[in-house]
């Protein structure tokens, strides 16, 4: 149940009270439908017909809504009236089965910051100017006012990436000794909330309360917001537990925990990658210290044992359900995946299909499949190539423990060789009717890893770092585009993306 405290604590008490309160497990809250572990996939509006006519009875599906607050080109003008887009998403998907899922991703590439190079930098400064800010509630307001009129689960995905940004600006303090504009923004509905990142937490989980009760809302844990990046790093030695609770006590202290002014968060998203593992080597992104190769033996690091850890402490410390978001498609079943743009490798959805008991003993409650940036694998035909099965050549890749492990002709157009369908399927069918689910083929046992040149220097975006480039040039249905190329385009803005089926 979620609290409905109307005191406004002065700050001092909120002072005295928050450390104990960061340390403790904090109470339950409303969550999502979790009796198995569930899956979703990226789904533009375009890409329902897929989900459809896969067969798999897919439990979520997830839409970005970005492009900036203040651009005059974000997902608000993408349909009208202003705001239509959500509710035609989340009309369409209720329609299906599927429960809809918006990653909020506005304050990027909101003005002035508009996503520089220092994303971090950007998003503080945007955090701490009062008229974006005021744009930002009256955006975020809408959405919930639009999520309120559909009136059944909706879950929104709160600013992917700012959270561990503002995790690392607080250094050894929390949320509530990093500034943000909020009361001193002016919008009404948030007068009186302090002007910090606790209070930004506050904020938005008071509009919820006030607009869209029925919206799960979801905070964001990186991977990376703690210092060395558990995804990442080949280090051994790593403190998993000691990571996962500094970054589980920031966002406690972010609104998990309490929140004077209302409700609290409801789940806690984590991503895994934004590109498959083996575009990231073909960009020579690996080294000794660190790649995006996970070990599918745990033996080296990182490995699959290493993630599930975090995860499982974060579910402990939280005390919230945990969903990982936007992970990568590729496989190493299929001849299809040949490393070239849009059949690129990666084991992760391998393993964690193979492994769905263990994911959700951690605390998972959800897997949400998709591609986090261009050339990357997917589950549709992207590509528009057709069934590709590399003239029946397997694909060697050591540094992803695979020699010649891709064995599996596909008879599916689908990028991934078909994978997500059928094995994501075999996994509800097997649930529907009490039988094991169908098994992969084991990966290989680990090959020589490749060598890099140079030290990282620092954790890997997980979310494309973006580019605004000015006001639309045009307007162009969705049906004009590939699905992937309507939403690269919509968080690009180069071009305000409407669905296809013209304005409502």
């Amino acid at each position: 149940m979620r609290a409905h405290a109307g005191a406004r604590l002065v700050v001092g008490l909120m002072a005295v009270l928050l450390l104990p309160l960061a340390l403790a497990r904090p109470a339950a809250a409303a969550g999502l439908p979790a009796t198995h572990l569930e899956f979703g996939v990226s789904s533009e509006p375009t890409q329902l017909t897929w989900m459809v006519s896969s067969g798999v009875s897919w439990k979520y599906r997830y839409t970005y809504l970005s492009a900036g607050v203040n651009t005059g080109a974000g997902w608000e003008t993408w349909n009208s009236p202003a705001g239509a887009y959500a509710t035609l998403y989340m009309n369409a998907s209720d329609a299906q089965g599927y429960i809809p899922v918006f990653p909020y991703y506005e304050i990027c590439q909101s003005g002035p910051a508009r996503c520089p190079a220092d994303e971090r930098a950007g998003d503080y400064s945007n955090l701490n100017n009062s008229s974006t800010m005021n744009a930002y509630y009256a955006n975020f307001k809408l959405l919930m006012q639009k999520a309120g009129a559909f009136g059944k689960l909706v879950v929104v995905h709160v600013e992917p990436d700012l959270w561990g940004y503002m995790e690392q600006t607080a250094g050894t303090g929390d949320a509530s000794t990093v500034s943000a504009s909020v009361g001193g923004s002016g919008f009404g509905d948030v007068a009186g909330i302090p002007n910090t990142v606790q209070g930004f937490a506050w904020a938005l989980l008071h509009l919820r309360d006030l607009y869209a009760p029925n919206a799960a809302l979801a905070i964001h844990a990186s991977p990376w917001a703690a210092g060395p990046d558990i995804a990442g790093s080949t280090d051994a030695s790593l403190d998993v537990a000691g990571l996962a609770d500094k970054t589980a006590a920031f966002l406690n202290s972010a609104g998990i925990t309490w929140n004077p002014y209302g409700s609290t968060w409801d789940v806690v998203f984590n991503d895994v990658d934004d590109h498959d593992a083996g575009w990231w080597e073909a960009q020579g992104a690996d080294n000794p210290w660190f790649t995006h190769w996970w070990d599918p033996t745990n033996t080296t690091f990182p490995n699959f044992t290493r993630y599930l850890a975090w995860v499982s402490e974060l579910h402990a410390r939280t005390g919230r359900q945990q969903v990982a978001w936007q992970v990568p498609v590729g496989n190493q079943y299929f001849l299809t995946e040949n490393n070239t743009c849009g059949h690129y490798q990666d084991n992760v959805a391998q393993y964690f299909l193979a492994h769905t008991d263990a994911l959700y003993a951690t605390g998972l409650a959800a897997v949400l499949f998709g591609a986090g940036n261009g050339c990357q694998t997917t589950n549709y035909d992207e590509r528009n190539d057709g069934i590709t099965n590399n003239n029946g050549v397997p694909t060697t890749d050591l540094a992803g423990s695979c020699n010649a492990c891709n064995t599996h002709a596909s008879a599916s157009s689908d990028d991934d060789g078909g994978f997500l369908r059928t094995f994501v399927g075999a996994y509800y069918a097997a649930i529907s009717t009490g039988r094991a689910a169908a098994s992969q083929s084991s990966p290989a046992p680990p090959g020589t890893r490749w060598a890099g040149q140079s030290t990282p220097t620092g954790p890997s975006p997980r979310v494309p770092r973006i580019s605004v480039t000015g006001p639309p040039a045009l307007y162009v249905t969705e049906s004009a585009l590939s699905p992937e190329d309507a939403q690269a385009l919509r968080r690009r803005i180069v071009f305000v993306v409407r669905p296809a089926g013209g304005l409502a």
